[in-house]
């Protein structure tokens, strides 16, 4: 127990504390509040699942935990040695006051053994804490080289001094008390021993109680630390976990009573909802999304860290005149505009919406919408974006395909084929909905017409809806141009309604995702099915036989629209496995780390390059395992890699092939 002196002035110590962190939390959650409004209040027992999960079992950091990292088993043994610390910092508060707390409440036994627990994780923090400093100042990952060390050198030297300083706090408590408080505390023991080798038994009184409130002051020093500096992460990314998005990875937020809004998009940094400024507040700054993002492979202005970093300070640096113009009930009025001079367009457009930076993204934060809202603002109300998306929005306005080619056309691929189109012969168990590439682009009509095999080689009773059909607006959504998208969407959902249309097939993995998660927030709601899925099941209900011996060597490439959007990994896998004597190689990044073709998020309207050709890297990447063909199911990803392939001078090496191609040619009848 302290005596009065000392208590008075750890109550000082206290309300200092809790005054200092008050005042910087009303201003940071004042802040937010700014922000429009957006519900994430929702499926309150999913959100705390999610949480708990992500955050007790550490799965946030501990999902990007690779051979070649794994700087995410670090983290993990940081936070739960932080945590049973603060539990003995909750006891020493206590004891401050009430004496000696744990013994008095659990016993003896509970004592020894909590703080033998408390002193092992103390030794394991600061390893942890070594390792942390030897990666990021001596091995330095790529993924850290333009993060300023400052902050991060400040938050590992207050964990080593806080371990440290608990255990000078145990050693000399052992040498003023006459009986030990844990006979088991090794660290302490050993710290014991050291001061008494030293002589310094008649000064442990007083340097127990110098050391116990220095150990006091460096902990409410961190916590006053953590909200005024870039760890403010630590706090605010628990918060922005549970308020993680529920809609699928690959679902765009709409713009609501889109006739009626006066603006749209983001142009200002309070255009952005509440939960995506708290975005800003969570990012670590760990640089996970940089790695795995495909603009900043390839050397384009796109980063997303660095994106959201410049988003955070901006914020920040306005924060006081934002608060001040609200209060006045005057519109907000920054001193520098945010699409210009905190985030240049060549960022913006460069972004191909492969949701990688999401993915692996251990706090939750969604940097794809921000840009997305960006790009609105730039498309809807300033009419400014790239000059080759003019002949894509039009195209897409007055003919329903990117292409621009006459809608009349869109069935043409079908002429003596036979098939049912529904304005015909509605008579149909399922519409096979092909899409602008597999209506109009060569491989992917090749494409089309091996569905068209397959459908019928297992007797499924299906039809298009030919000239009627349109684009699915995937391409316009996410090039910003919400009113053109929602224009397609809508009359396509009005033609499927028509029919009274319950089951859709579609071989595009956008047009599949556009349809099945998008669709539904305009009222269209089908089930959607994509053709690998479709595939495998009638293989697996022996509805399908695949034979021949295909004797190649297939690398296959997850379409991020498939993929990551919607977590169809190993369906395709199986399909090509299915095959006889094919041998499937893995390209590196494969499955959750695959790398995008460079074609989504509208870019495949941009031929404009800058940097390197996304495309021809990830045709390298495949290339690298000497396959023999490629295999797809995206035809933007096949375009791509047909494209990489004349780059690399490697159109005799391999070839592109849909997996749809593949079972086609593959198909043997019934005996």
């Amino acid at each position: 127990m302290l005596p009065t002196a000392g208590k008075i002035f750890l109550l000082l110590l206290i309300v200092l504390t809790l005054c200092l962190f008050t005042l910087r939390a009303k201003f940071l959650v004042s802040l937010l509040r700014l922000g429009r409004e957006e519900n994430r209040f929702n499926h309150l027992s999913t959100r705390l699942k999610y949480f708990l999960g992500n955050v007790l079992l550490q799965r946030c950091v501990l999902k990007n935990v690779t051979k070649k990292d794994r700087s995410g088993i670090g983290h993990m043994l940081i936070f739960y040695g932080f945590c049973l610390c603060a539990i003995n910092y909750f006891f020493h508060l206590c004891e401050a006051f009430h004496g000696r707390l744990s013994p008095g409440i659990f016993g003896s036994a509970f004592n020894n053994l909590f703080y033998l627990v408390l002193d092992m994780v103390g030794l394991v923090v600061i390893g942890a804490v070594i390792w942390a400093a030897i990666r990021r100042y001596i091995i330095k990952p790529v993924r850290l080289e333009s993060v300023g060390s400052k902050g991060a050198t400040i938050i590992l030297l207050l964990i080593f001094s806080l371990m440290i300083l608990g255990f000078f706090v145990e050693g000399f408590r052992l040498l003023a008390e006459d009986k030990p408080f844990a006979d088991w505390a090794f660290m302490g023991t050993a710290f014991y021993k050291m001061f008494s080798h030293l002589g310094w038994q008649p000064h442990a009184y007083v340097l127990f109680h110098i050391f116990w409130f220095l150990h006091m002051m460096v902990i409410f020093g961190f916590g006053i630390y953590l909200l005024y500096s870039k760890h403010l992460h630590i706090l605010a990314s628990h918060p922005n976990l549970y308020f993680h998005s529920l809609e699928p990875l690959g679902s765009l937020q709409s713009i609501a009573d889109l006739e009626e809004a006066e603006t749209y998009g983001a142009s200002k940094i309070t255009d952005f909802s509440w939960k995506q400024l708290l975005d800003l507040y969570a990012c670590t700054e760990c640089g996970q999304c940089s790695a795995n993002c495909p603009a900043t492979i390839s050397e384009k202005p796109l980063n997303p860290r660095d994106l959201v970093i410049s988003l955070r300070k901006h914020f920040l640096t306005h924060g006081k005149e934002l608060l001040i113009d609200a209060g006045k009930g005057e519109s907000e009025e920054e001193s520098a505009v945010m699409v210009k001079d905190v985030v240049t367009e060549d960022v913006l457009w460069d972004c191909t919406n492969c949701m990688a930076c999401t993915e692996v993204c251990p706090v939750g934060i969604e940097h794809v919408q921000k840009i997305t809202d960006m790009r609105r603002y730039l498309v809807l109300m300033e009419s400014r974006f790239p000059s080759e998306l003019i002949p894509a929005f039009r195209g897409m306005e007055r003919n329903s395909n990117p292409w621009g080619l006459g809608r009349a056309t869109r069935a043409d691929w079908s002429k003596d084929l036979g098939i049912k189109i529904l304005s015909e012969d509605s008579d149909v168990d399922l519409l096979y909905y092909v899409g602008c590439a597999g209506s109009y682009e060569d491989h992917g009509k090749r494409v089309t017409a091996a569905m068209v095999k397959i459908l019928r080689a297992a007797g499924i009773n299906f039809g298009i809806l030919g000239k009627e059909e349109g684009c699915c607006g995937d391409s316009a959504r996410r090039l910003g141009n919400e009113y053109l998208y929602q224009m397609l969407a809508l009359e396509n959902i009005e033609t499927f309604d028509r029919y009274k249309l319950k089951k859709i097939v579609a071989s595009c993995p956008h047009g599949y995702n556009t349809l099945k998660n998008e669709y539904p927030k305009l009222g269209g709601k089908f089930e959607v099915i994509h053709h690998t899925e479709f595939i495998l099941d009638l293989i697996e209900k022996g509805k399908l036989n695949v034979g021949g011996d295909l004797d190649k060597r297939i690398s296959y490439h997850d379409s991020c629209c498939l993929g990551r959007y919607n977590g169809i990994y190993e369906t395709p896998r199986k399909i090509l496995r299915s095959i006889p004597k094919s041998e499937l190689v893995e390209m590196e990044r494969n499955r959750r780390y695959s790398f995008c073709c460079g074609a989504g998020g509208g870019r495949m309207w941009m031929p404009r390059v800058r940097g390197k050709r996304v495309y021809a890297l990830r045709t390298e990447q495949a290339l690298a395992k000497k396959p023999d063909i490629i295999a797809t199911v995206c035809p933007f990803c096949a375009i791509h890699f047909e494209d990489g392939l004349k780059f690399h001078n490697a159109e005799q090496r391999a070839k592109v092939l849909d997996i749809a191609e593949l079972v086609a040619n593959h198909l043997v009848e019934k005996s």
